[in-house]
């Protein structure tokens, strides 16, 4: 009676199952998930990675700050503001030692050179090496968190791109889209940092993959807006440089053109100054390994030393940014933390402290600004416009540093919502933009954008084999398996062809979901279907040698075909991987497009 009973049991898990079945490939072929609708979940999940990364990295910042001050809770600024003289100096000297360690115990022991996650995307495959890079990020938390004059963002979106690499690299994906992914995880990052979810994408639209079009920007600001949910709904989103109020320039149109178009050169020629001392501070200050955390901590004592006088200089310039929104500085000031600003932080730039350029360089943009509204105002200009032309400064700076016009633009916008101000910081940026044309500046990442190891990407389009594109290990099942294991196989991988291989991985066929849904609705049928009954043996099979042109002749024949079998040889047709159409796509635009550029 038991075995009956079992027996009972038995065939009513396998109706059930075969119920449930059907109706997750009922559901795989309505939702019909392939590879254009894949990159944009994706595209989600790294937005997620690069949300929840920017809050453990401020955390971990705070957490330093905390411990290395004795405060709790408190701004950077005020910290520092409560400290004595001696403990404010050993403070940021105290985290030098810490971050240079930690880049000297990197370079002695982690032989894997660290990967910028601008070369990763710009010149490499996506690939960024966990070990090297997340050292060199607990450096950037023990710099930051000790009150260094430098900015965050560069080691936090570093950070999540180690994350969305590594789970890329997981997953086996092609170097196309693990390097789509990686730069959607950075989109995420920057909007999270600064709360711009227009501006993460462009970002790295612009800066990193130099490109604006809709197949790469799409799913970077889908990543950028799922970070900016993500944060919303852990933290706060409010625009960090909130001007409360209508931003006043003046009601004269042509005197606000002919101002800002000065200013757009004031800011061009004052940045190509500043990238000059960046350089030069590193060629100079830049030496052996050995002696990196002396030389950091003699940088973190720099700012620990000015920091006694003026508490503002510590940190990436948020807070002087903020003072100069909210009208706390007199020019005499302005110009004092302005040389201060200036200097610090190509001091603790040029001896190998890791961190971003960018917030300090927005700084150094916003107080030019700002001196040029004060010389404004004693030429007789009448107005309250400090503000205003502190915004545009702001952008004009930028636009050089970075050669990112319309990143520039909006990342203003969207850090103050001043969005009345658009007149003249269009004016502002493009001025500045002509002049770093004019004079062939080279922006600040250029180094991280050209020096390195190329990629697949940046070989001539006749020396890129498929190999080289191909996914790894595509999901595969026995020609002699169920139509049940076929199905299951199906529905866990939904948006790409199941390959048919024998004992020895040779390629047999491939079973593409279409063909197998009719048998699904029939539970006597499809239990009688075995896996090679369902699969197609006549497609085309791809060549490892094999150029992509060549490749793309055989997709332009076959119309309906997603992906294809890549084989060690015609004759033992051993599966090697996948290549699909939309990699395939991915690639081609990709070398082009850095053909056209050299």
């Amino acid at each position: 009676m038991s075995a009956e009973k079992e027996a009972r049991a038995d065939v009513s898990a396998e109706k059930k199952f075969s119920r449930w079945m059907r109706y997750g490939l009922d559901v795989r072929e309505k939702i019909r998930i392939g590879d254009t609708q894949l990159i944009y979940i994706w595209a989600l999940c790294a937005g997620f990675i690069g949300a929840v990364t920017a809050l453990l990295f401020s955390f971990c910042v705070n957490c330093v700050q905390d411990l290395l001050t004795g405060t709790r809770g408190l701004s950077q600024v005020d910290a520092f503001a409560g400290l004595e003289s001696w403990h404010c100096v050993l403070v940021p000297a105290v985290g030098g030692v810490l971050a240079g360690s930690t880049l000297l115990f990197m370079h002695k022991f982690v032989p894997v050179k660290a990967t910028e996650y601008m070369e990763a995307i710009a010149l490499g495959d996506g690939y960024v090496p966990p070990k090297p890079s997340l050292l060199r990020s607990l450096s950037a938390v023990f710099t930051i968190g000790s009150g260094a004059a430098i900015g965050r963002e560069g080691p936090l979106i570093q950070t999540s791109a180690v994350a969305a690499s590594w789970l890329g690299a997981k997953f086996n994906l092609p170097p196309p889209r693990l390097r789509l992914v990686v730069a959607c995880a950075a989109a995420s990052a920057m909007a999270a940092t600064f709360h711009t979810p227009l501006s993460g994408g462009l970002f790295v639209g612009e800066i990193v993959l130099g490109a604006l079009t809709l197949d790469f920007l799409a799913p970077l600001l889908v990543a950028s807006c799922a970070g900016y949910l993500t944060l919303s709904m852990l933290g706060a989103v409010d625009p960090i440089y909130h001007v409360s109020g209508e931003v006043a320039i003046g009601s004269n149109h042509l005197v606000v053109a002919l101002s800002c178009i000065a200013l757009g050169v004031v800011a061009s020629l004052a940045a190509n100054v500043w990238l000059w001392l960046l350089k030069k501070a590193r060629r100079l200050l830049n030496g052996k390994h050995a002696m990196l955390p002396v030389r950091l901590a003699l940088a973190g004592a720099l700012v620990g030393a000015a920091a006694v006088f003026f508490p503002e200089i510590t940190g990436n310039g948020y807070n002087m940014i903020r003072g100069i929104v909210a009208s706390e500085f007199s020019p005499e000031e302005a110009l004092v933390l302005l040389a201060l600003k200036v200097g610090i932080v190509a001091c603790v730039f040029g001896v190998g402290t890791v961190g971003g350029a960018l917030t300090p360089s927005l700084t150094i943009g916003t107080f030019i600004g700002f001196l040029f509204s004060a010389l404004m105002t004693r030429l007789g200009v009448p107005g309250d416009h400090a503000i205003a032309y502190s915004l545009v400064g702001m952008a004009a700076f930028f636009t050089t540093a970075a050669n990112a016009p319309m990143t520039s633009l909006l990342l203003v916008v969207e850090f103050t919502l001043a969005g009345t101000l658009m007149f003249p910081l269009v004016i502002g940026v493009v001025v500045s933009y002509g002049i770093a044309r004019l004079l062939r500046t080279e922006s600040m990442y250029h180094d991280a954008l050209t020096s390195g190891p190329r990629s697949i990407f940046s070989k001539p389009l006749s020396a890129v084999r498929l190999i080289e594109i191909a996914r790894k290990k595509p999901p595969t099942v026995r020609p002699t398996d169920s139509f049940g294991t076929v199905a299951k196989v199906l529905i866990r991988h939904p948006s790409q062809t199941i390959f048919i291989t024998d004992e020895n991985d040779a390629c047999r066929g491939a079973i593409v979901s279409s063909d197998i849904l009719q048998f699904a609705q029939t539970k006597e049928l499809a239990e009688a279907l075995i896996a090679i009954d369902v699969s197609r043996d006549n497609l085309p099979v791809l060549l490892p040698e094999m150029k992509l042109p060549d490749a793309l002749k055989i997709f332009a024949s076959r119309k309906h075909e997603d992906a294809l079998a890549l084989v060690e040889n015609t004759e033992t047709k051993k599966l090697l991987g996948v290549v699909n159409r939309s990699d395939l796509y991915l690639a081609l635009g990709e070398i082009m497009r850095r053909e056209k550029v050299r």
